[in-house]
């Protein structure tokens, strides 16, 4: 039954949010707010004929792009960061300089430097994520128990155990979070460098196109599929990657029942 709750509470929460929509809608003009079922119609029409998948498709392998490499960059960053204080210092300061930086101003850039309908929405992706990984790699390694440090020094146990059986394991509680957060940015940066780029592919030309016709539903179906590949991705892949990678956890749930 306890497996059951949280799932189930998540369910009661999203129906609570599409009544209150449509309790909203119902008070506009159609053409203002549409409904969650003039939304959900223009989903099927998309389906239907073909252009749903194909946007979502490149958009996604741009989203995930951008998203690995930022996972990549910054979670070793902030590991080494993290390990080594000399180099915290060094890049502490450039991470904070990169993250105040809006993404529209990272997607301007991109724009000048890249492909616009390639390459930009990737790197912009990946310099709007790199920092919430850093930040998040870096507290973790540092918040290690330095007893458990200090008995490894004491059996002499190499660098590579140090790190794969102390600052990892304890670095995923950090991560998991911050993987979530910045896969959250990454759509949203991934659409708005869609749009701004005038791209022909992609969710972005589709809401850009569905802007130009004025068609308010065909906007949120768009902004729909958005917030369901968040929500897949996270509850799909992210949540049951992180039980896997933390069996110590599992096992106390387990545990307290």
């Amino acid at each position: 039954m306890r497996r059951m709750e949280g799932p189930a509470l998540g369910l009661l929460g999203l129906g609570l949010s599409l009544a209150l929509w449509h309790a909203v809608a119902l008070q506009y003009p159609l053409w203002a707010v549409p409904t969650p079922l003039a939304v959900a119609g223009e989903l099927v029409r998309l389906a239907r004929e073909g252009a749903l998948f194909r946007a979502v498709a490149i958009t996604t392998g741009r989203t995930l792009a951008g998203f690995g490499i930022a996972v990549l960059l910054g979670g070793t960053a902030g590991l080494l960061a993290g390990l080594l204080p000399r180099l915290r210092q060094a890049l502490a300061p450039v991470v904070t300089a990169v993250q105040g930086v809006p993404p529209v101003a990272l997607i301007i850039v991109a724009l000048l430097w890249f492909d616009a309908n390639r390459s930009a929405p990737v790197f912009t992706i990946a310099v709007a994520v790199l920092p919430i990984i850093f930040a998040a790699a870096l507290e973790g390694t540092r918040a290690v128990d330095r007893s458990l440090i200090e008995m490894a020094a004491v059996f002499r146990a190499p660098r590579r155990l140090l790190v794969t059986e102390i600052y990892l394991p304890h670095l995923l509680s950090y991560l998991f979070p911050a993987l979530i957060s910045g896969l959250g940015l990454a759509w949203k940066v991934a659409l708005l460098a869609e749009l701004m780029a005038g791209s022909k592919s992609g969710m972005g030309a589709g809401l850009g196109a569905a802007r130009v016709n004025l068609n308010v539903a065909g906007m949120f179906a768009w902004i729909a599929v958005v917030v369901l590949l968040l929500l897949a991705m996270e509850n799909l892949l992210l949540r049951p990657l992180k039980r896997r990678l933390e069996p110590w956890r599992r096992s106390q749930e387990g545990g307290g029942g």
